[in-house]
């Protein structure tokens, strides 16, 4: 008999013992992994943005870029701000051609999604493009053209302009992790 509790002991230390090491870590992790919040769906933003400001009155200086960032499948939404301000374009008439801001959002095929062309102070706009029923995958491109007048002495004319273009992605976010992905 005292073999018989001798034998269940030894057992007993070998699972114990077998327990302790990594096939312990494993039940440890399982255990605080169901003690984790579940994942959830958000959002995650993404900015282009555009400025310039013009410091020189002569000869008129020409600012271009073109800003490219990609849509995928998790793109929920795009949105544009769009502000231009032309001095004294409220007392002088304005032509097309000598100071302007022209702006062109174009998608992965070469379909234009969204433009501005102004020669006048154009107020604070916002526009929000939705998946119809889903965006062009790829790279978009986001193209400024400007053309205006400066100085910095006196600060008297200033023609600058600011566009930001925010694409928001849905991601899963998992709770205790600050990415999303």
């Amino acid at each position: 008999m005292r073999l018989r509790g001798f034998g269940t002991a030894l057992v007993l230390v070998a699972l114990l013992a077998s327990t302790s090491g990594c096939m312990g870590l494993i039940a440890a992790r399982e255990t605080v992994e169901s003690l984790r919040e579940e994942p959830y769906e958000s959002l995650k933003n993404q900015k282009i943005e555009v400025s310039h400001e013009f410091v020189q009155l002569l000869p008129l200086n020409e600012f271009t870029n073109i800003s490219t960032f990609v849509v995928d499948d998790q793109t929920a939404e795009i949105r544009i701000y769009f502000r231009a301000r032309i001095s004294f374009s409220d007392t002088i008439p304005a032509d097309n051609t000598t100071r302007y801001v022209r702006a062109t959002l174009t998608d992965s095929a070469g379909n234009v999604q969204w433009e501005q062309d102004v020669s006048e102070t154009a107020t604070p706009l916002e526009q929000q493009l939705l998946p119809n029923p889903e965006f062009e995958l790829g790279e978009w491109d986001l193209e400024v053209r400007a053309r205006g007048i400066g100085e910095t002495t006196v600060g008297f004319i200033s023609d600058d302009f600011d566009i930001i273009v925010t694409v928001t992605n849905t991601c899963i976010q998992y709770p205790l992790v600050d990415d999303c992905f």
